[in-house]
């Protein structure tokens, strides 16, 4: 039996309270929000919380923290503006898309209701660095774990300017991120080697100057994690049980906010994690199997997509020799060529799919505004082809 579904039978139990450690589960609540009210409540700073979250267990707990600890305060102390930032990738898995935005409308709704100083921000990135622009305008190939070019474009970048622009106005940010020890040795190790060398709660972000991380959850246990978010109404109203169904459907966990390029190997793992509905880093998509199997059968194209898209990747037809500058780069110790971006052919072919698929599925997976995007990109390309072989026009490619 899953921790999860465990936890799923003691729902209406009384909360457990002893770790491995010794420390009750609810001494670390007490703890980590006693910490979460020091730290907001310091006076020798000002600087606004940035409150990382995916939609996953982790990042609720800490926002299900942050806003009982909002709710503790008396309204004149709560005198920093805090910032829930959620990125949407444009192609994320449409469940879990549906559910974070209902959650985001819950939140924006709770917020003004309770008058708290907070502002729910979605990050995106732009209409030139999508998913579909990159891959079928500039011709990227389908990413891999040695060419992951998706997530600083659709993930890092979109937060991060957000980061910068608050960080600009105030003069620092504090960004808040649900990450744990217990989540993976990977995620262990990072932690603790800035740990090691901060004393402070607060350590320097590596790529964002002027952004301090501050990692309040850091000490909870995967179990623990479930058992209050199974038993703790959340400060929004309602319940977690979404997305407890969520997980179970999914038979895995989520692509968390990723926030500079060591992070990376979080988005797109191996394990069962469900994230973009795009994602060919992984060799299967588990999730979406999973959600498939619990009843979703109407994502089942989008996986046989997503399973083409994977296939044809490293296939020399459908792949140039020469990279988007005109260069031709050779394999060592022998002639054979890195393959470059997609053909033009190629490329007209993944776009003509996606949009069968979109009406075979009706839902919008490519908006209007990447598709002239991709034709602006295509016309370029034609003209520097020519510049470059010296020949006559050779036509652009049709949608």
């Amino acid at each position: 039996m899953t921790a999860l579904r465990s936890q799923q039978l003691q729902l209406l139990s009384p909360v457990k309270v002893e770790s491995d450690t010794g420390v009750s589960t609810l001494d670390k609540i007490r703890a980590a929000k006693a910490d979460l009210r020091e730290e907001y409540e310091d006076t020798s700073q000002s600087f606004p919380w940035i409150v990382g979250y995916s939609g996953g267990k982790d990042s609720t707990l800490l926002l299900h923290l942050v806003m009982e600890m909002l709710l503790e305060l008396a309204p004149s102390d709560r005198a920093r503006t805090v910032h829930i930032v959620c990125n949407d990738t444009r192609v994320e898995s449409p469940l879990v898309s549906d559910y974070v935005h209902q959650m985001l409308t819950k939140l924006e709704r709770a917020i003004e209701s309770l008058r708290l100083p907070v502002i729910v921000k979605e990050t995106k990135p732009e209409d030139h660095q999508t998913f579909w622009v990159n891959l079928i305008g500039r011709g990227y190939p389908a990413p891999n774990r040695s060419f992951r070019w998706c997530t600083d474009r659709m993930k890092i970048q979109p937060t991060s300017n957000y980061i910068r622009s608050q960080v600009a106005a105030n003069g620092e940010a504090i960004l808040l991120l649900g990450v744990r020890r217990d989540e993976s040795s990977t995620r262990a190790g990072s932690i603790n080697r800035y740990q090691n060398t901060i004393r402070s709660r607060l350590n320097p972000h590596s790529d964002l100057k002027g952004c301090l991380v501050y990692r309040p959850i850091v000490d909870f246990t995967t179990e623990e994690v479930w058992t209050l978010l199974l038993q703790r109404p959340p400060p929004w109203g309602g319940s977690h049980r979404d997305l407890i169904t969520l997980y179970k459907n999914a038979q895995g966990g989520e692509c968390p906010l990723v926030m500079d390029k060591s992070q990376a190997p979080s988005c797109g793992t191996s394990s069962s994690r469900f994230g973009c509905w795009t994602c060919t880093v992984v060799e299967k998509d588990r999730s979406m199997e999973g959600f498939i199997e619990s009843g979703a059968d109407h994502l089942e194209p989008l996986l046989d997509f997503r399973d083409w898209l994977a296939r044809i990747r490293n296939e020399s037809t459908m792949r140039m020799i020469e990279r988007r500058n005109g260069t031709v780069t050779f394999m060592k110790k022998n002639e054979k060529p890195i393959l470059g971006p997609f053909t033009f052919d190629a490329r007209r072919e993944i776009l003509e799919r996606l949009l069968a698929l979109q009406n075979e599925v009706k839902m919008e997976l490519i908006s209007e505004k990447e598709i002239l995007e991709i034709k602006k990109i295509w016309a370029a390309d034609t003209i520097k082809s020519v510049e470059r072989a010296g020949t006559l026009p050779v036509v652009e490619p049709e949608l």
